[in-house]
């Protein structure tokens, strides 16, 4: 399996203060302590937005290449009905549309003893207008599904299953199957649209921008030792006690630290925004 570059969405916004107030956490993964300010798992948050965006990228690439090495992948475009569908339905119900077409999959692939795992990243169509559509990584192909071409003379998949079952969940005409031939390129292009709609894009609150199958692999754990939430007294002496000097990145979580540890250091290329 291919390594994963994740310093390719490193920027200096790891150093912004997350703007719902997530609390420090004490770490010590591999040996190494350090403290820093938490995620809090909102996609709005100029900090934890990218956080949360990387986290969600490795998943998504570690999990096609582990099932690439045993399934044939097939990627699939959704969209909204046509422009008789307003912003407002189209927000309300993509959701509900999206997960009735999975179920109708789903219910297929196991009835055929077929292996069932998909990811689906949400993002708006900013080229002609900005309804919700979907990318998806799945293992599963209809029955029926004939290979063919588009009119871009790209390999494409057509199948009536598919069509019908689309239109059925309450989603457009336009949609697409084609055959994965790298894992690891496609899982990147899906992933990369975590992070250039971030900032940019708004959505309904408890809006589900990437939603993955019960069984899509998981990447191992990031070699985590020890993590304390430092919201308490006794959560902040615990820390205190352990035979570490805890280093700190951030000049404003170092002026929180100092006032409550003895043991800590500030890296000398902390920066500050």
């Amino acid at each position: 399996m291919s390594g994963i570059d994740l310093d390719l969405y490193s920027t200096s916004q790891t150093f912004l203060r997350c703007s719902y107030g997530a609390p420090l956490v004490a770490l010590i993964i591999r040996g190494m302590p350090s403290i820093g300010q938490s995620c809090c798992n909102h996609w709005d948050c100029p900090r934890c937005g990218i956080t949360r965006a990387r986290e969600e990228y490795r998943r998504v690439v570690w999990g096609a290449e582990v099932l690439a090495d045993d399934h044939q992948l097939y990627f699939w475009t959704l969209t909204c009905r046509g422009r008789e569908l307003s912003l407002e339905d189209a927000e309300k119900n993509y959701y509900a549309w999206t997960n009735r077409l999975l179920t109708n999959a789903r219910t297929v692939a196991n009835r055929k003893g077929l292996y069932w795992a998909y990811v689906q990243v949400t993002e708006r169509q900013h080229k002609t207008r900005i309804h919700p559509h979907s990318h998806i990584i799945t293992t599963f192909l209809p029955h029926d599904a004939v290979k063919t071409a588009d009119s871009a003379g790209r390999s494409a998949y057509v199948s009536k299953w598919f069509s019908d079952a689309n239109r059925s969940a309450g989603l457009g005409e336009q949609h697409r199957i084609s055959v994965v031939a790298s894992a690891a390129g496609v899982s990147r292009y899906v992933a990369k649209y975590l992070f250039k709609d971030t900032m940019r894009d708004e959505w309904p609150k408890k809006w589900k921008r990437i939603r993955y199958s019960q069984n899509w692999p998981k990447p191992p754990k990031s070699g985590i030792d020890l993590a304390i939430t430092l919201t308490t007294p006794a959560e902040w002496h615990r820390a205190e006690v352990l035979p570490v000097t805890w280093v700190i990145d951030d000049v404003n979580d170092y002026d929180i630290a100092r006032h409550r540890l003895a043991n800590i250091a500030l890296r000398e290329d902390a920066v500050v925004f």
